[in-house]
């Protein structure tokens, strides 16, 4: 059974979280660049991360439904040691197999371990749930922040190695902080049947769950255009506007300090107004960011590309935030794993689709047309979630 979260879990689950954060912060932006190093093309690299997104789909969603049958915080901890083992390995792999099997094993693993975090959290949250898990989450902002920046300053200063070394280090304390929780029993279930047929029954529930296909289709259109700032955006400010790659970077800097007052505000704020309301604000944000973005753009003023990229605070922190307390109200609890680890994946498909149609349209027609196609795509997402919401 699960129970209120106490000050001392807050603090524990908070600084796990930020340690997972970190540790994956360290690793991410330097893995193109690893990659590179170690001989592969650019075609090999963006084949070994499209292989890792679609290799994920099914194990996350069954890791997600794991986690509702036993003690979800003893598989978190396991999942996180997995992971600082699996991080060394990268500095020994140098070949395109190598990294076409480790790649995938990896984003696997940590896509599963952060969907946990925000699973294990609302096992222990049951009021003011937006509130609460806004305040929770920002636990994973700050631990980007400091692992991004740590992270080129390590590489650059000491090499891949240390930096694969450290995040080791930090899953390590994370997964420490995690289980804990787990051999206290905080989070411990009942037997339940295991059968095919049972887990199966289960998928269809939270997949035919009215409010949950709802926030899905939603988020699954949004998600069709986040390649125009993951993967596009420093291409579109260095090649386009002929601005550093420092500047560029600073795009994905600022974005964490928008989350974090953003997760505390609409978190909050979904628990008086609804959840709903508050995720389609958070929608409408998306097609206003890529306007912004290329009218910027087009003006000559790259710093103000920058200052529109503080709606991510929008569209990821908040919109986050509140999907994960509407999702958890609105399943069984037995299913809030399941529930959370197909948000993850619906997202994670859309971006997969949106990095080759968006990628198609700057290659054919440029960026200007891909930012106003991306607006008009994510706008979609608003009335998707009016219609479906008003047909149930």
């Amino acid at each position: 059974m699960v129970s209120t979260m106490t000050i001392d879990d807050l603090k524990r689950l908070w600084l796990a979280t930020m340690f997972l954060y970190m540790a994956s912060g360290f690793t991410f932006p330097i893995f193109p660049l690893y990659m590179a190093y170690r001989g592969l093309s650019p075609f090999e690299v963006g084949m070994a991360a499209s292989v890792a997104t679609l290799v994920s789909i099914m194990p996350v969603a069954v890791i997600g439904r794991v986690s509702d049958v036993v003690n979800r915080e003893k598989l978190q901890g396991a999942l996180g040691v997995t992971l600082a083992a699996l991080i060394l390995v990268y500095i020994h792999a140098n070949s395109f197999s190598q990294f076409l099997v480790l790649h995938p094993a990896y984003v696997t693993i940590v896509y599963a371990y952060m969907t946990l975090s925000g699973a294990i959290a609302m096992d222990y949250i049951v009021t003011r749930r937006g509130t609460s898990f806004g305040r929770f989450r920002t636990s994973g902002a700050i631990g980007w922040i400091f692992g991004t920046l740590l992270g080129g300053w390590t590489v650059d200063n000491l090499g891949f190695t240390y930096v694969f070394m450290l995040s080791s280090a930090f899953f390590i304390i994370s997964a420490s902080l995690f289980g804990l929780g787990g051999l206290k029993g905080k989070t411990k279930r009942k037997n339940r049947e295991k059968s095919i047929a049972y887990h199966m029954k289960a998928f269809r529930k939270v997949l035919f769950n009215k409010a949950a296909y709802i926030l899905y289709a939603s988020v699954f259109i949004a998600w069709l255009t986040t390649p125009a700032y993951y993967t596009f955006l420093p291409l579109y400010m260095t090649k386009e506007l002929d601005t550093s790659r420092f500047l560029s970077s600073i795009a994905f800097t600022v974005t964490p300090f928008a989350e974090v007052p953003a997760m505390i505000y609409f978190g909050s704020l979904s628990d008086k107004i609804g959840r709903k309301k508050v995720i389609a604000l958070c929608l409408a944000a998306y097609p206003i960011r890529y306007i912004l973005t290329v009218t910027a753009g087009s003006a000559g003023e790259p710093w103000l590309v920058v200052a529109a990229q503080l709606l991510h605070g929008l569209t990821f922190g908040g919109l986050y935030v509140v999907s994960v307390a509407y999702l958890s109200e609105a399943v069984d609890p037995d299913l809030k794993g399941l529930a959370l680890s197909l948000y993850t994946i619906f997202s994670n498909i859309g971006s997969f689709i949106g990095n080759y149609t968006l990628g198609y349209i700057v290659d054919s027609y440029g960026f200007t047309l891909m930012y106003y196609t991306a607006a008009l795509i994510s706008s979609l997402s608003i009335p998707a979630l009016a219609i479906l919401s008003k047909k149930h």
